[in-house]
């Protein structure tokens, strides 16, 4: 016989965040950087850096000298570049997220990062914008296509390809300019270049060209002396943070947009109870059935917590009502990466007679958010309590030392960030 065994959880992730404290009052802004990547500082020469898998590179500073050159290896999914810096990012020679030409014989042209391939022999662009297979009237090339306020970022579509081989390029349309976002928590000087170009198909006519792709820079100070050159460049700071005497693609200049990186905010929930897998969509009411479980299963039951963009190593505990239950381990500990973790719990002593209602708590140290994350003022974040019902919307309140309530206009930017506002 089925008991009826009413599972539901409420979440509470205490994290005391704040924004970077600067030497100047103004500067509000906070890029998110952790610098885990340490300082960047090119000399002269050519430097590859390999991009990680999530696109962002978290430095203290950045300095390009003028006689040094910065390129980035694309990684598996060919994200664009973010460039995130706690100090000063300074641009005296060049970066490039162009496309590029591949191989010496039948060649292949090659996105920049966040850009898009052209279309292989008889074949149109990839890309939102692709270019049109078998046109001269100027679609063949391809196109920017993405939002205007750069959030997401993306690069330029590829152009359409040739219907046969030509030359020493394959015939295979041109590709797509990258994309870069640079936000730094100090400032931003470019006196160099930045490029985000795409390339031709190497044969001319009716083979397309790629599209050039995007630039966004972000810092309570940008000073842009040199040139940049992309479909979209967008310079953002606050008023009288803005210096714009360069040449290149003319920038659209607006106020900072806070959100850099879109990010998932973290969220916990209970997958699985006795080997069950939890229901996606239930908790409407506390009264109605979450999960039947058999009378038959025995003790101690199996509670399987899972955490999402919870850093690992967080201590999990679970909390019970209506019921004197225990759990073993008293604490457990998520196990796996930030993206993705879990925790598995013994559960005993259930009372199978009466409704019990679950509870999964997680807490964590402000630091495994972001080495930089210090906050103090009167709206100082000590703890952030997310709390949701099995298959309900998780929802947020931000603390005080003294408990009082933080509304969410008043967040620093990087909780703002984390969390999606």
């Amino acid at each position: 016989m089925a008991m009826r065994w009413t599972v539901k959880h409420w979440i509470s992730l205490f994290v005391a965040a704040a924004w970077a404290i600067t030497s100047a009052p103004a500067q509000t802004f906070s890029s998110g950087s952790t610098g885990a990547d340490g300082a960047l500082n090119l000399a002269s020469g050519t430097t590859t850096v390999q991009l990680p898998a999530s696109g962002v590179l978290n430095y203290t500073t950045v300095n390009v000298t003028a006689s040094a050159t910065l390129y980035f290896a694309p990684n598996a999914t060919n994200t664009p570049v973010t460039i995130l810096a706690t100090g000063a990012v300074t641009i005296n020679g060049e970066i490039s997220v162009s496309a590029t030409i591949s191989g010496a014989f039948y060649a292949v042209n090659v996105p920049g990062p966040g850009g898009y391939y052209g279309g292989a022999l008889g074949q149109s662009g990839l890309g939102p914008g692709g270019g049109q297979y078998g046109k001269t009237d100027g679609t063949q090339n391809g196109k920017w296509v993405g939002p205007l306020d750069l959030v997401p970022i993306v690069g330029g579509s590829g152009g359409a390809a040739l219907a046969a081989n030509c030359y020493n390029y394959n015939g295979n349309g041109g590709a797509g300019g990258g994309a870069i976002l640079i936000a730094s928590s100090t400032s931003i000087s470019v006196p160099g270049s930045i490029y985000a170009s795409g390339n031709s198909s190497g044969c001319g006519t009716p083979g397309g060209s790629g599209a050039d792709g995007a630039i966004r820079l972000v810092s309570n100070l940008v000073n842009v002396s040199g040139s940049l050159h992309a479909a979209v460049v967008r310079l953002e700071a606050p008023a009288g943070g803005l210096i714009y005497t360069g040449t290149g693609t003319p920038p659209v200049t607006a106020p900072i947009n806070p959100v850099i990186v879109p990010t998932n905010p973290p969220t916990v929930a209970i997958t699985s109870i006795g080997g069950y897998q939890a229901p996606s969509a239930t908790g409407a009411s506390w009264r109605t059935v979450d999960l039947l479980l058999p009378t038959q299963l025995q003790d101690p039951i199996t509670v399987v917590v899972q955490g999402s963009n919870v850093p690992a190593g967080s201590q999990v505990t679970l909390m019970f009502s209506g019921s004197a239950a225990t759990a073993s381990p008293a604490t457990a500990t998520l196990v796996g990466t930030t993206a993705s973790s879990s925790a598995t719990f013994s559960v005993s002593g259930l009372n199978r007679g009466a409704v019990t209602v679950l509870f999964a708590v997680v807490t964590f140290n402000p630091t495994l958010l972001g080495a930089n994350m210090k906050q103090s003022g009167p709206d100082a974040v000590e703890k952030v309590a997310l709390a949701a019902a099995l298959g309900r919307p998780t929802k947020y309140r931000f603390l005080r030392k003294n408990g009082s309530e933080v509304s969410s206009a008043s967040l620093s930017p990087d909780l703002k960030r984390i969390f999606g506002y």
